[in-house]
């Protein structure tokens, strides 16, 4: 009768050994290409945004004004005239992110929007419910020469280090402007920015 030969506990052990380095080298690699790709998708995004801005602005002859809450795409892109199909894009960065009304690290689930105003119409929009952040206010003690960096608007993804602004930098704008670089790594600190100045910030 012929013997029947099965592995031996070291095969099974080499084997076992060998799949852990290839998942060790395959998934790191897998989750970089997911975090390109997020960074491709906020980009055609934030394109498809400011699109809509720029067809609301030469309707208007000015930008729709700050959201006064969460800083996200105004209404106004999509009531009564659709610039955007929906105003509720989601940052895919931002997603999972559960308690983002009093988080440090994002403003929203959602693109922020800032209109870039002066100090007298931040005070109007604030006398009518639709405060500006401080971000948005072109003045010496908010965010001085904010029209000549950014144009009358800023969009901002927060990125793959999922960090709107840190207190690690001064106030008001505490980083928020600080452009993500892929080549400090792949998430390394930095918002994906787009502005009216420049169509992509992002490096």
């Amino acid at each position: 009768m012929s013997k029947l030969r099965g592995f031996t506990l070291i095969e099974l052990l080499i084997v076992v050994a060998i799949m852990a380095i290839l998942a060790a080298i395959a998934v790191p690699n897998f989750l970089e290409a997911q975090v390109r790709a997020k960074v491709s998708r906020a980009l055609a995004d934030l394109r498809t945004i400011a699109t809509g801005l720029e067809a609301y602005t030469v309707d208007h002859n000015s930008p729709p004004p700050n959201d006064g809450d969460l800083n996200v795409i105004p209404v106004e892109l999509t009531t009564p005239v659709t610039f955007l199909s929906t105003k509720d894009l989601v940052d895919p960065f931002a997603i999972g992110i559960e308690d983002y009304r009093s988080a440090l690290e994002s403003r929203s689930r959602y693109y922020t929007y800032t209109r870039i105003v002066t100090y007298s119409e931040a005070a109007f929009w604030a006398s009518v419910g639709r405060p500006c952040p401080n971000e948005a206010v072109d003045h010496w003690s908010l965010n001085d020469g904010a029209f000549e960096k950014y144009g009358k608007w800023r969009l901002v993804c927060v990125g793959p280090d999922r960090v709107y602004l840190s207190l690690e930098f001064p106030p008001p704008l505490r980083g928020s402007d600080v452009p993500y670089e892929a080549t400090n790594g792949t998430r390394s600190f930095g918002n994906i920015l787009r502005t009216q100045k420049n169509a992509r910030v992002v490096q």
